[in-house]
């Protein structure tokens, strides 16, 4: 912490999600300016104790009157014999704000704001650190065990049952991340992946119909956009622009209008089955898709924004 700053204030900030977490952050704080304050986010550390972690918070001081059992979670699937090795989920953490004043007082909803842009940011850089658990939904870091249990007369019942997978082969939230989302705080999410980060949170909440929606609208930007930046190269006027990209509505007519200008659309994924298809039948005929096929169009939507190279910020 810089020289006459000190502590003003601390928040809880709830992540929404459970992040799959490096364990190198666990204990460790990262620190940043923000206008006239400092601001310090502070990630809990696992201890041992008759085999079970507990929490703690590093350096917290008691007089901010804040009891370690009341936030983050820190979740394993075996006994922790290092801790440097842990793998984990996180779900909350705390920040805390300083300021070269006592008096001085960061406005709730400004933190507010700043926080969700964090957050947001971070949902989009890297998704895969994402842990989605439910009793009904699977997708690729989920999976579904049989587990055993025994009813009235001992008889076996075989129960399905949805387990978190922290899969090796899955991304971790790194500090390159949060760098990345606070280095991009003043800066828009683009469009196309504003789009798909709600397709991703409206699968979490079981709305496969909504999912396929943002999915199909992700796509579509993506194709204007990829349009609108060759106009832009090639100096038509903004009028004529406009006119064109009237006429271009919908997916097939611009990927038609893309071939006509010789935009490449080399490596795109077959969206046109997974995910525009699959709006049609929401849209006319009220069809309720299955996760599988939801989970199938945000991936083949991220995978499309990653083939013509979408910025994750404007």
């Amino acid at each position: 912490m810089p020289s006459g700053y000190v502590l003003i204030s601390a928040y809880f900030v709830d992540l929404a999600e459970r992040y799959a977490i490096d364990s190198r952050l666990l204990g460790k704080s990262i620190s940043f300016h923000y206008g006239d304050f400092y601001l310090s986010i502070v990630f809990p550390s696992v201890i041992i104790k008759d085999g079970y972690p507990e929490l703690e918070i590093p350096g917290l001081l008691e007089a901010i009157g804040m009891d370690v059992n009341c936030w983050g979670k820190v979740n394993n699937y075996s006994q922790i014999d290092k801790p440097e090795t842990f793998k984990a989920w996180l779900s909350t953490v705390l920040v805390k704000c300083f300021a070269k004043q006592s008096q001085m007082m960061i406005k709730s909803f400004e933190f507010q704001k700043l926080a969700r842009k964090v957050v947001n940011a971070l949902q989009i850089i890297n998704p895969d650190a994402i842990r989605i658990s439910s009793d009904e939904v699977i997708n690729d870091v989920c999976e579904v065990k049989n587990s055993v249990s025994f009813g009235e007369g001992g008889k076996r019942l075989i129960e399905g049952s949805i387990s978190i997978v922290i899969d090796d082969g899955k991304k971790l939230l790194l500090l390159k991340d949060i760098h990345s989302a606070l280095k991009n705080i003043n800066r828009s999410i683009s469009a196309p992946y504003e789009m798909l980060g709600n397709a991703r949170m409206n699968m979490a909440r079981h709305d496969t119909r909504a999912s396929i929606l943002n999915c199909a609208t992700s796509i579509e930007v993506m194709l204007k956009k990829m349009i609108s930046f060759y106009f832009e190269e090639t100096h038509i006027t903004v009028e004529l622009q406009d006119y064109v990209l009237r006429q271009a509505d919908g997916y097939s007519k611009l990927v038609e209008l893309c071939k006509k200008l010789k935009l490449s659309l080399d490596g795109l994924p077959n969206v046109q089955e997974t995910v525009m298809k699959i709006r049609h039948r929401v849209i006319h005929g009220g069809y309720v898709p299955s996760f599988e096929e939801a989970n199938k169009a945000y991936k083949d939507t991220r995978e499309a924004l990653k083939v013509i190279n979408v910025p994750l910020f404007e």
